[in-house]
């Protein structure tokens, strides 16, 4: 297993305020969810989809579908893919899916802005064991905008972040 699933696995066990799973989750589904006429969350860690679960359903009312495929090229990996058909603009609305950027209640505070960019680093992130060499945290997103907008709130707290550009995505890094 590696680091950065040990970490997922701990924090994914964290408990919040309803508040706080509000900005976690809202940073869930905008990087790794789709919305059409449902809303598609796939992840490979079972612990983060666990999670996305029981908030979907704990705020919402709603057991979303589960989907398990075996990765690609046969590995041993599975990818858990949850499925919601219901109450699909509530959703969109009070997690302010609705553009690139979250409105600011999302990331009002201190502890909004930790829980917002605890989802994306549940979602998206990948960090190294400190103890070994080249120790970074890094993030991969699909949008230029929004990658500035994370390594602004990364910055609120001093580390230092930077946006690259990584073939199609934009990596927000930490040293």
């Amino acid at each position: 297993m590696s680091f950065t699933s040990i970490v997922k696995n701990e924090v994914s066990k964290l408990q919040l305020q309803d508040i706080e799973n509000i900005s976690e989750l809202s940073a869930l589904i905008r990087n790794i969810g789709t919305i059409n006429e449902t809303i598609k969350i796939t992840s490979e860690n079972a612990s983060v989809t666990r999670r996305v679960f029981n908030l979907i359903k704990d705020k919402y009312n709603v057991t979303p579908n589960i989907i398990v495929r075996r990765g690609f090229n046969f590995n041993k990996n599975y990818i858990y893919i949850l499925e919601i058909t219901h109450k699909i603009e509530q959703i969109i609305e009070d997690l302010s899916l609705e553009s690139n950027i979250p409105k600011q209640y999302i990331y009002d505070d201190q502890d909004l802005t930790a829980s917002y960019l605890r989802g994306v680093f549940l979602g998206v992130g990948s960090i190294n064991d400190p103890k070994k060499s080249r120790y970074h945290l890094e993030f991969l997103v699909n949008n230029l905008e929004y990658a500035k907008f994370i390594s602004n709130l990364l910055n609120k707290f001093d580390l230092n972040s930077k946006v690259i550009k990584r073939e199609t995505k934009y990596m927000i890094y930490i040293k």
